[in-house]
């Protein structure tokens, strides 16, 4: 009799081992719970190596629908809507079946990830999971930074360009949970696959320096009555990006804020009177001897349009009246510069406007970064005389920054760059006696020109302002119907001190508003870049002309541990 007891004892013994009842397989099984292990992203730091996004932990409100019986749903939702953001009758369809997982709101604050814990409510409980934070505020550098979406993926900016960068390999862990899936068994938790971070991303930034240059510009905007502002300053000699600072008005609320749109890259507009250095720099291209040169300007003059005259005229009366090219710049002649392209040429004017980069995305490789509007010049009679104070062409602030730092650099263009990998380029578009010549004449605008406000005590400031007509909303041209004529201020200017050029930054307010006062480049945006290079100067520690006992620290980062003048008939000045 024993031995058939014992028989039937290890018969079913064995038969569980090998097939195991379904029922008493289910109950085991459903304690052994299979969770991802996020892979931290990686940070992206400022140039010196300061985050400006980071992931860190945060709650996640999770539910095993399974162990909560449908009847108590209603009584479970009841008491989670206080507490989270999410629709209740979500939150009932999330939780009504028999899963063994769901997502009822994930990466919360803490506060309402304990206020969760604290209803002990089974089979709903907490797990943490990353979430992206900016140190310096949610508009610090946000438009070039970019955002990830709940997952962790880049949607935008940076975050979405380098993806691949910054994501890591998630892992995964098997843990013994008790039968409510609230707590974890001690012991019983195993990592099957641990997970990789992703690499870091260097950037050409400085934290500060973005987050004052984003303070100033909506404060610009919100005093003038503009609707859009931007401020892009970077390092002449390398095309290194410091700042990129974008603000933008609410059309229903009125409101001034950061943008997550990067509009330093992606709009475009017509600049005005900020390109008549490039016009001088075509004719002095072809023939530097003419640096000298003087020409007679009149007050206003005639270009045929095919249809009837157009007026050409400067922002003040005067004269016919010999001016030097310097002259031309620094008064900002509309007359002049049209004189000065009719001697260059169309062609040559509008090669060296390609030479510089106008018409053609930067090396930058933004997602959506506009090419701007440079056609031929020999379209119509009045393409020449247009684009040589600034009109019939389209730039983006990033695009008129790069170019301005040829000015800078001798010559030579760098491509703007924005990570820190080592490696920069460009070309020679140039010589370096014509881009001195043209640095010089730009002094004067600041000197003794439209360009005053732009001037920073202790350095030497080469810089042109411009505002310009925008084409009308409806109709064509500039004479907009009702009136209401769109202006657009622009300073983009050059700091130098005993070594030479250190710094240059480019500031756009667009549709100041005439009635509040100011709203041309010299009253608006000179002001502004004044008071953004003069912080930044001291942020980089860049000592001011004839000081030698101030440090003067590289300005690009060593490698972090991480991999009110009224305006003529045509726009000027």
């Amino acid at each position: 009799m024993s031995l058939l007891v014992i028989g039937a004892f290890m018969w079913r013994l064995i038969d569980l081992q090998l097939m195991p009842d379904p029922e008493l397989a289910a109950g085991i099984g459903t304690r052994i719970v299979d969770r991802p292990i996020s892979a931290p992203r990686g940070e992206i730091v400022d140039r010196h190596g300061r985050p400006m996004a980071l992931s860190l932990p945060a709650p996640t409100v999770i539910a095993e629908p399974r162990l909560i019986s449908l009847p108590l749903v209603p009584a479970v939702v009841a008491k989670l809507t206080p507490v989270l953001s999410t629709d209740p009758g979500v939150l009932t369809g999330r939780l009504d079946g028999d899963g063994y997982f769901a997502y009822l709101e994930r990466q919360v604050d803490h506060d309402v990830g304990q206020a969760i814990d604290d209803l002990r409510i089974a089979g709903v409980t907490t797990i943490e999971e990353p979430r992206r934070e900016h140190p310096n505020g949610e508009c610090s550098g946000i438009s070039v930074v970019g955002r990830v979406d709940v997952d962790h993926v880049g949607i935008s900016g940076l975050e979405e360009q380098f993806d691949s960068h910054l994501t890591g390999v998630d892992g995964h862990e098997l843990s013994e949970a008790s039968a409510d899936g609230r707590n974890t068994i001690p012991g019983g938790r195993q990592v099957v696959d641990a997970a990789l971070p992703g690499d870091d991303l260097l950037l050409t930034l400085d934290r500060n320096i973005q987050f004052q240059a984003e303070k100033l510009i909506a404060e610009a905007v919100e005093t003038t009555g503009g609707d859009l502002g931007m401020i892009v300053i970077s390092v002449p000699a390398t095309g290194e990006i410091i700042a990129m600072a974008n603000a933008k008005r609410n059309d229903s609320t009125g409101e001034v804020r950061c943008t997550t749109t990067n509009l330093s890259a992606v709009w475009s507009y017509e600049p005005g009177s900020v390109m008549k250095p490039f016009t001088v720099s075509s004719l002095l291209d072809g023939d530097p001897a003419l640096t000298n040169e003087t020409i007679e300007v009149p007050y206003s003059i005639t270009r045929d349009d095919g249809a009837a005259g157009k007026v050409f005229r400067d922002p003040w009366l005067h004269e016919p009246v010999e001016m030097s090219l310097t002259e031309i710049v620094s008064k900002s002649s509309n007359v002049g510069a049209v004189l000065v392209a009719e001697q260059s040429g169309s062609d040559a004017l509008h090669q060296t406007l390609v030479d510089f980069g106008f018409g053609a995305r930067t090396a930058l490789g933004f997602k959506g970064e506009a090419s701007g509007i440079l056609n031929s010049l020999d379209l119509h009679s009045l393409g020449l005389s247009s684009v040589a104070i600034g009109q019939g062409i389209a730039v983006t602030p990033l695009q008129l920054l790069t170019a301005y730092n040829t000015f800078g650099n001798q010559g030579f263009k760098p491509d703007p760059i924005v990570v820190l990998d080592g490696t920069s380029s460009g070309e020679e578009v140039l010589s370096s006696s014509v881009a001195d010549s043209v640095l010089a004449m730009m002094r004067a605008v600041v000197a003794d020109g439209t360009g005053g406000a732009g001037a920073i005590p202790g350095y030497e400031v080469a810089g042109k302002t411009g505002t310009a007509w925008q084409p009308c909303s409806i109709g064509f041209g500039y004479e907009c119907e009702g009136g209401g004529r769109h202006y657009t201020a622009t300073f983009a200017g050059i700091v130098s001190n005993d070594s030479g050029p250190a710094l240059s930054a480019v500031v756009v307010v667009d549709n100041p508003k005439k009635d509040l006062g100011a709203y041309s480049g010299g009253a608006v945006s000179a002001p502004v870049f004044s008071e953004i290079a003069a912080y930044a100067l001291r942020q980089l520690r860049i000592a001011p002309i004839g000081d030698p006992g101030m440090p003067q620290d590289r300005v690009r980062a060593e490698p972090a541990t991480a991999p009110i003048v009224p305006l003529p008939t045509q726009a000027s000045s």
